[in-house]
């Protein structure tokens, strides 16, 4: 190869052709498997560097014509001395570091500010130490430059970089860091959080694909923020994500970030956040985008990150990573080549990352932003076809056996699916189908109305079969509008009721105030005999029935009881008419169920009949005035207290007045009518006459009885003689 001079610019968008053009390093490659790992390729064409977490030995300061591989420097005071003559020495505060029960650079545990616990993990350029700080007793972890690149000012200036990037990262997904130091002997390394966890790539498999995507918006929404700063991650990976206990999602390791500006055409106007970034070509050959690959910064920008978010997704999808070969080397050739390792699946979310992942950056989402809205708009995707099956499921058992619930069911969840992606060409199919298998049930049914809007809302209002049916519809409407003083007068009765044809005794109809009166379905009722219904409890009284019907055409107010199916005795009250109806005799009945004021009635008689019998142990007269037949009761001490035989029945309201003292009648009408009007009690004196036809003193009490309506329909009450004096 020539060793002619290249410019930098030309250098940078060809490194890794040079470096992979060299007969070590590309053998190098070639010799390990493929792997997960950050490679970096940093430097110029006089001075390159290419580092591996697998590797401890470098390309340094050779010819890239004649590189050669030197063995890892000895840790002598040479290298200790190199470390502490870096320009960057003065103004990177120091802080001794120790290691749990041993001493570093001269430095005990009891001298340092920071003690090593042991290694948390490791790269190309750095390794992760867990540490205890002593000044604020808490755990940390910190990132130190490994020892063979803390002697070069490139690798360092790129670790301070990496060091200053984070520190102006402020965002809940970004690890915080506290500080940045040099240790006793001139290493570079800094501090920052602590995280109880793991990282994404020891968890992403046991995860579940809706928590791998949640984990991917978080890590998106930290670049949306870095991109924000003009900052380009370009090594975004499962590996670079920390996973805490409580919920933490944090996105680390920002050493191979950029600076980046827009760029004129013609004039590059890119500046890096150092030389060193400037020419640094790296990433993890696995999920490279082609430009990183191929080292061309110039194509670096935040779609690149946009790249590397998509090439997660698809292996959340996939299960591994979208670049591969059976070396490092080829693995960056086909990163390089945009080569995307075959899959089955086949899913929205998928083309997503296909999307992002596209060859030329202009065919990819524009920004973090358009990739989140895609995934959003996918999740509302996924749950309108989610509903989609669930139609799908309710089909299965969609009949007119369950009053079309099925198919009510489906509609809504249809509706709900479409509200949420009106695109959602499956739901639009099942949606036509779904309305002409309901309207076919529903014809089936004699919902010729119900099956008519279907038709017209599956776009099929004008095939033959809609006309059919509205052939049908129209002959029935005829029909039903000879019917409809009775149906309307049947249908919207509160009361149970029963259409019954007289010539054969068949029930043509029953409301469903009967089927839930009775506890019937209409179709165990509708065409029996009426004869053969197991509904009365006294067939004597069905027979008596019938027989008023037959003589009168008409019953009103009869008095029967009826059998509930569970065997409940029901006391109603009937009503009916014979009437014609297209011709054809038929009994129109109302039934009310008065269950409960015959309870009412037969309590009040029984308490009636108590209270007599308590008076009379007591020796108490006592009356009742029937309010609607003006009877009035008196039992055996009323007789004697008036001087009347039981015999001689009990006097009239009038002509009981006429034994009250003339003074006296007045009031004693007034009390039992205001009684009667406000529903109060009284009590008041009066003269009775008695035995012998002398007047006695007598205190009447009255207390009103009352219907379940409120009104008054009885007033009875005691009478007490008084002494004379």
């Amino acid at each position: 190869m020539s060793s002619k001079p290249v410019s930098n610019d030309a250098h940078a968008s060809a490194l890794i052709t040079l470096v992979l053009s060299n007969r070590e390093l590309r053998d190098r490659l070639a010799s390990m498997p493929a792997d997960e790992q950050t490679v970096v390729l940093s430097g110029t064409v006089e001075k390159a560097f290419l580092s591996h977490p697998a590797w401890e030995k470098m390309a340094n300061g050779a010819d890239l014509e004649t590189i050669e591989l030197p063995e890892k420097p000895d840790p002598t005071e040479t290298i200790r001395k190199q470390k502490l003559d870096c320009q960057d020495v003065g103004f990177v505060p120091l802080r001794k570091v120790a290691t749990i029960g041993g001493i570093k650079g001269g430095v005990n545990g009891c001298e340092a500010e920071y003690r090593l616990v042991g290694q948390l993990g490791s790269g190309g350029t750095g390794i992760v130490y867990q540490a205890h700080q002593r000044a604020i007793d808490r755990e940390v972890a910190i990132k130190v430059l490994r020892d063979h690149l803390a002697v070069d000012p490139t690798s360092r200036d790129r670790f301070l970089s990496e060091a200053r990037v984070i520190g102006g990262l402020d965002h809940p997904n970004v690890i915080a860091l506290h500080e940045v130091c040099v240790d006793q002997d001139g290493g570079l390394f800094y501090s920052m959080k602590r995280i109880d966890g793991a990282s994404w790539d020891q968890q992403i498999k046991e995860k579940s694909v809706k928590e791998n995507v949640q984990i991917l918006t978080r890590v998106a929404d930290a670049i949306r923020y870095a991109h924000s700063r003009g900052l380009v991650h370009r090594d975004i990976k499962p590996e670079n994500v920390m996973l805490g206990r409580f919920g933490e999602v944090l996105l680390a390791d920002w050493g191979l970030a950029v600076q980046y500006e827009a760029r004129d055409p013609l004039i590059d106007k890119q500046d890096c956040s150092s030389q060193a970034n400037r020419h640094t070509i790296g990433g993890t050959p696995a999920y490279m985008a082609p430009e990183l690959a191929r080292g061309d910064y110039r194509q670096v920008s935040f779609q690149t990150d946009v790249y590397l978010l998509g090439a997660i997704l698809f292996q959340i999808k996939t299960g591994y990573p979208p670049h591969h070969g059976e070396t490092l080397l080829e693995c960056i050739q086909a990163a390089a080549e945009n080569k995307i390792r075959p899959t089955n699946v086949k899913t929205e979310l998928l083309d997503i990352a296909m999307k992002a992942m596209s060859t030329d950056p202009a065919d990819r989402y524009p920004n973090v932003d358009a990739f989140l809205a895609a995934i959003h708009q996918q999740r509302e995707h996924e749950e309108s076809t989610r509903l989609v099956k669930r139609v799908e499921e309710h089909l299965t058992t969609a009949t007119a056996e369950n009053h079309y619930e099925a198919f009510r069911v489906s509609g809504a969840l249809l509706a709900e699916a479409l509200e949420i992606w009106p695109e959602n060409r499956r739901a639009l199919d099942i949606r036509d189908q779904l309305n002409l298998e309901f309207a076919r049930v529903a014809t089936k049914q004699g919902d010729l109305d119900l099956a008519l809007s279907l038709y017209d809302a599956a776009g099929h209002g004008t095939s033959e079969r809609a006309a059919r049916v509205r052939r049908e519809r129209d002959l029935r409407l005829e029909n039903r509008e000879k019917e409809s003083r009775y149906s309307v007068l049947f249908t919207q009765s509160p009361e149970a009721g029963l259409l019954v044809r007289m010539s054969s005794g068949r029930v043509i109809e029953a409301n469903q105030q009967f089927s839930d009166l009775m506890g019937y379905r209409e179709d165990e009722i509708v065409g029996k005999l009426m004869s053969k219904l197991n509904v009365w409890v006294s067939e004597k009284q069905r027979d008596e029935l019938i027989s008023r019907l037959e003589k009168n055409g008409r019953i009103d107010n009869f008095e029967g009881v009826f059998k509930h199916r569970n065997g409940t005795r029901i006391d109603v009250l009937i009503s009916g008419r014979i009437a014609s109806l297209n011709g054809e005799m038929v009994l129109l009945s109302s039934i009310r169920d008065i269950s409960l004021r015959k309870k009412a009635e037969n309590e009040l008689r029984q308490s009636r009949r108590r209270l007599r019998e308590l008076q009379a142990l007591a020796g108490l007269a006592t009356w009742s005035y029937d309010v609607q037949s003006k009877e009035i009761v008196w039992n055996d001490e009323a007789f004697a207290l008036a001087g009347r035989k039981p015999d001689q029945g009990v006097p009239s309201f009038d002509e009981y007045l006429k034994v009250i003292h003339p003074d006296d009648r007045r009031r004693m009408k007034e009390a039992i009518t205001q009684a009667i009007k406000s529903g109060a009690a009284y009590e008041i004196k009066v003269r009775q006459k008695g035995v012998h036809n002398r007047y006695r003193t007598l205190i009447v009490r009255g207390q009103p009885i009352f219907d379940e309506t409120g009104k008054t329909i009885e007033v009875y009450g005691v009478l007490i003689p008084q002494k004379d004096g």
